[in-house]
């Protein structure tokens, strides 16, 4: 005749069941962690030839709010006084 097991033996078992469970759980889930991080990281991935791309300026694209970078502008020295003065090469 088979002894029955205690409830303290029982318990004790299943938390060592659930303790291995977790355990495994953990170590998977730290490693696809690690397995995504990896592939999501920029220099992980294989270089490929520079992409060229080219942009249509249309008519209708450009935009004229006044402002533009082709040296219009400058701030000259200040000859008299402590005041500068600004001196604008635009229209």
């Amino acid at each position: 005749m088979e002894a029955k097991e205690s409830r303290l033996e029982v318990a004790r078992r299943r938390i060592r069941i659930a303790r291995y469970s977790i355990g495994a759980l953990a170590t998977a889930a730290f490693a696809m962690i690690g397995l995504a991080a990896r592939n999501a990281h920029p220099a992980t991935h294989t270089r490929s030839a520079p992409s060229v791309s080219t942009r249509v300026v249309r008519a209708d694209d450009t935009q004229d709010d006044g402002f533009s970078f082709d040296g219009g502008g400058f701030i000259a020295p200040s000859t008299s006084g402590s005041t500068p003065t600004i001196q604008s090469g635009g229209s």
